[in-house]
């Protein structure tokens, strides 16, 4: 092919400006590192690409229709400059892709797309460097590929299903790594990476599900991390079917609002979802801050519901059973027994102090003790829930709910110092009151229970220091000194 007019006086200089374009693909190149900004890596391909074109356009005239040299040596190496010319072009397409497609600093894992389109741009360019830099003609070319393709194609389904399937979830992007998801199928876990042909999930069980993005494609989906972190569940309880519905309401109430990991809101919901002659079924809706917490609320959830429906006399119900074991409301003597507090003190002085215990009923709202008051009684929670709080600088703060069976107040009577935390009844309550003039009294009359409740002090520290109605500075008090200041206290009530 004859040069272009006024070609022919810089062929001479060739090696020259091949010797420049080696140059600055050695210093520019290489520093396009990955660490650099995205957008800052395509500027710089692109103005690569101009001086590239300028001295292209110098050496064999036109990009797209090249004239070459007679000289085979100068030939070959300017068709190896056109060649790189195409090169550049296809990174600079790359670039923009990316740039395009895939937003700064998305994960890998989901430029499906991205890779496609640089995939069929490198295709391009290879034929391009083959018909326009070697001048070879690539109708034949495209004719066996395309046969070549039919076969591959077939011999490929299953694979490609996948790839094109993975194609459709990076343009659609129904999650993303870190998503908590649910596959139709039983498979659920944090998703981990999504490529060309499955979408790896990270299990519960610390296993690594790899699901083939075709069953992705088909399967129901539900992302537990979209639109928030909060998840959702529901629990189902039978009960007595002889049991007062209202009865059942309050302590599946008093149940939800004494843990501390479901949240508050949304409100849980309790519903009853079924009447049979064999037990009553109640549907409990609670929701979490994240799923890792799921697990957690769960199993409180239960464990407080067990706890509520024994305190308040009410049997789970029992398949085919119409009338199941009755179950009594706890006694005082039981819920001494039970306590944290009262059950290292002998039996025999537990009954003792139960003639000196007066009933309590308090509706929801009301103080049971009050944060800065002078301690005069302890309580003991017989049915319902209570709240904790402490009025602080930035207001008031829940730090404890509080169950039946838990007891509130025996620090500060011990120490003498005002309470540092206020009790409300969250539910209708009933609780046990014994005040410093009663476990005078019933010491005056059985002596040896002043012994009873040193062992108390001396056996009992971990119930003791649970007393979140206690004064503010009880955890910096030594154990022996709990055991001193109750020695004064008991000294205090024989006088």
């Amino acid at each position: 092919m004859p040069p272009a007019p006024g070609m022919a006086m810089l062929h001479p200089s060739t090696p020259l400006l091949l010797a420049t374009l080696l140059l600055l693909a050695a210093v520019i190149l290489p520093r396009l590192r990955s660490r650099w900004p995205l957008w800052v890596r395509v500027v710089a391909r692109i103005a690569y690409f101009i001086v590239l074109t300028l001295l292209v356009d110098a050496v064999v005239g036109s990009t797209l229709q090249p004239h070459y040299s007679s000289a085979a040596g100068d030939r070959f190496w300017e068709q190896v400059v056109e060649a790189c010319w195409w090169i550049a072009g296809s990174r600079v397409l790359v670039g923009l892709a990316r740039l395009f497609v895939v937003l700064e600093n998305r994960p890998r894992e989901t430029r499906i797309v991205s890779d496609l389109v640089a995939g069929a741009i490198a295709v391009a360019t290879l034929l391009a460097v083959v018909n326009f830099a070697f001048e070879v003609p690539i109708r034949g070319l495209l004719a066996t590929s395309g046969v070549i393709a039919i076969v591959l194609g077939l011999a490929l389904q299953s694979t490609l299903s996948d790839v094109f399937s993975g194609i459709a979830v990076g343009l659609e992007r129904p999650y993303k790594p870190g998503d908590l998801l649910w596959v139709e199928g039983g498979i659920e876990g944090h998703v981990v990476q999504v490529n060309w042909r499955s979408t790896q999930i990270a299990t519960g069980e610390n296993n690594i599900a790899v699901v083939p993005n075709s069953i992705i494609a088909k399967a129901r989906l539900v992302n537990r991390s979209a639109p928030t972190s909060a998840r959702g569940d529901t629990l189902t309880v039978s009960v007595d079917a002889a049991a007062i519905p209202d009865r059942c309401l309050k302590a599946l109430q008093a149940a939800v609002l004494t843990c501390r990991v479901i949240q508050s809101r949304p409100a849980a919901s309790i519903n009853c979802t079924g009447i049979r002659g064999d037990g009553v079924t109640w549907e409990i809706g609670f929701t979490v801050e994240t799923s890792a917490q799921l697990s957690a609320a769960r199993t409180e959830l239960y464990t407080n519901i067990l706890r509520h429906l024994r305190h308040a006399g009410i049997a789970l119900a029992v398949a085919g059973l119409a009338t199941p074991v009755t179950v009594p409301v706890p006694t005082l003597a039981e819920l001494l027994q039970d306590s944290d507090l009262f059950g290292v003190v002998d039996a025999a002085e537990r009954e003792s102090l139960i003639p000196y215990f007066q009933a309590e009923w308090l509706q929801a709202g009301e103080t049971l003790i009050r944060q800065g008051d002078n301690p005069e009684a302890m309580f003991l929670i017989a049915a319902g829930a209570a709240e904790i709080t402490v009025e602080g600088v930035g207001g008031s703060r829940v730090v404890y709910r509080m169950s039946p069976g838990e007891c509130i107040g025996a620090i500060g009577l011990i120490t003498g110092t005002p309470f540092a935390a206020t009790a409300t009844a969250l539910t209708p309550l009933h609780a046990w009151r014994i005040g410093k003039a009663d476990i005078a009294a019933a010491i005056k009359a059985r002596p040896e229970l002043a012994t009873a409740l040193e062992e108390l002090a001396r056996r009992g520290q971990n119930a003791l220091r649970r007393d979140v109605g206690s004064s503010a500075d009880h955890a910096e008090v030594r154990p022996e000194m709990f055991l001193t200041r109750l020695r004064s206290f008991l000294q205090l009530l024989k006088s």
